[in-house]
């Protein structure tokens, strides 16, 4: 059997890998939509961008605890590949749409099989020392936000130069790969028929856990609101970077330059608030990031040319950067490791669910004003700081 640090190497190289596939198809969305399936009324276009843009999350928000809760009862590990695989497969399909309907369904249904994230997550959780958790975790998330950073930059460009179906098809072949990666080089943590045993099988999680500890719940509603908010104006950047007249001809390049800037800024931030956020507290760290993310999004608001918007969104992204291996930390030393699955899965639904909800409302702001978005994002960060600081001596 191999040491804890082999297979949590693979996990990040898994999870990286997987984040690119993801990501690479971000900026192509609203362009293929508008250039390709021939959507030109910018009413229905925002709307279909809000719906797209929703149904992966709000399917997952639905089958996430579920995922989770089996992750418990039987193999992490299998809940990582089963991710991995299930959505390559999906998106490998959405290569040959042929209407806003079809891409839909199809996002909807991948919402049902993916959450690599979560499955990656709640896996390093319990195969890290609880000494190394808030640094492995940190750790991970700054693979995730590198495949954050380089997909919307491989999208661009293999979008601009070879098609934006080709990216679909490469975020495909990423995910299988990846889910290969966990095959062949993780340890299988199949659970012993005793352990079985002792959990009765069924598909819905146990919320005991969550509902006796004040601060579990107030670490799931913050994620809630955080994720709503990171929704809210991502959708519409392609959009927004045309109004300020970005050359046409490289638009999606130029977006997955913004969406990679702000995504490097976030790695750089995970590693590094993951490491000291343990002697600095974690919620005090919460309490902080969220509050510098708020008071450098709002300023979004204002911007009258794409240098400005990126150098504010690097800013942000890495003040918002810290949220998510603080949260996951919180959650690791503050829940039973036998539940933490079913735990980080509908912490992981909460959280599918805001990134749902988050494009409709953008969609709805954006046909009034694209810049208003930005403005009702910070809002929400904003707010999501002031229940962290309301919730702070819950931690302590």
């Amino acid at each position: 059997m191999k040491s804890w640090k082999a297979n949590y190497t693979a996990v990040l190289i898994a999870q990286t890998l997987a984040m690119i596939g993801f990501s690479i198809t971000g900026p192509v969305i609203p362009l293929f939509l508008a250039d390709d399936i021939g959507v030109t009324d910018p009413v229905e276009l925002k709307m279909w961008i809000g719906l797209i843009n929703s149904a992966s999350s709000l399917t997952m928000a639905l089958f996430a605890p579920i995922w989770g809760h089996l992750a418990d009862t039987f193999s992490r590990r299998a809940m990582l590949m089963r991710a991995m695989f299930g959505a390559g497969i999906i998106i490998f399909f959405m290569t040959f749409v042929t209407a806003p309907w079809q891409l839909f369904v199809l996002k909807g249904i991948q919402g049902c099989l993916a959450g690599t994230v979560s499955a990656a997550t709640v896996l390093t959780a319990v195969i890290t020392p609880a000494a190394q958790v808030g640094f492995t975790l940190g750790l991970l998330t700054t693979c995730i936000a590198i495949g954050h950073s380089l997909g919307p930059l491989v999208g661009g460009l293999v979008a601009d130069f070879i098609g934006y179906r080709a990216a679909f098809l490469i975020n495909s072949l990423a995910l299988i790969l990846s889910g290969f990666i966990v095959l062949w080089w993780v340890d299988r943590d199949t659970k012993s028929g005793k352990a079985r045993s002792e959990k009765k099988f069924t598909l819905l999680p146990d919320i005991r856990p969550i509902l006796s500890s004040p601060l579990l719940i107030s670490i799931i509603v913050i994620t809630f609101i955080v994720s709503v908010s990171g929704g809210v104006s991502a959708p519409m950047l392609p959009l927004f970077l045309k109004e300020l007249s970005i050359d046409t001809a490289y638009l999606a390049s130029s977006t997955g330059v913004v969406l990679g800037i702000g995504a490097a800024a976030t790695a750089i931030a995970a590693v590094m608030v993951g490491k000291f956020s343990g002697r600095a507290g974690y919620m005090k760290t919460l309490i902080f990031c969220l509050s510098a993310g708020a008071a450098l999004i709002i300023p979004q608001t204002f911007v009258t040319n794409i240098y400005q918007l990126a150098i504010l969104r690097a800013l942000s992204c890495f003040f918002m950067g810290g949220c998510s291996p603080v949260i996951n930390a919180l959650i690791a030393v503050s829940s039973d490791k036998n539940n933490q699955g079913s735990i980080y899965g509908i912490n992981s639904s909460l959280s599918a669910a805001g990134h749902a909800v988050g494009p409709m409302i953008g969609a709805g702001i954006a046909i009034i004003s694209f810049r208003a978005t930005f403005l009702v994002t910070g809002i929400f960060v904003a707010f999501a700081a002031w229940q962290a600081y309301r919730r702070r001596k819950l931690s302590s």
